[in-house]
């Protein structure tokens, strides 16, 4: 059985969730649907932007644009992240 890779996903980026607390990550990619990923950009989100994680916990608690945002997991798992040097 063959396996399917992304081609457009690099095997760094991570979702979200996965990043521990007081990391700093840039974010790579936004998967899932159009309405919820314009929503995330609307809130900072963008591709390329910086995002320090506050608490990951049963939600999310990030720093973004100089905004403290909360995501539920369910959200945060469709930001694809890589970290940065902090």
């Amino acid at each position: 059985m063959e396996s399917v890779v992304d081609s457009n996903r690099s095997e760094s980026w991570l979702p979200l969730p996965q990043m521990g607390k007081g990391q700093k990550v840039r974010v790579q990619k936004l998967e899932g649907h159009e309405s919820v990923c314009n929503r995330l950009r609307e809130m900072g989100f963008c591709e390329d932007s910086e995002v320090r994680i506050l608490n990951n916990s049963s939600a999310m608690l990030c720093l973004v644009c100089g905004s403290k945002v909360c995501l539920s997991r369910q959200i945060a798992d469709s930001i694809l992240v890589e970290p940065t040097a902090s």
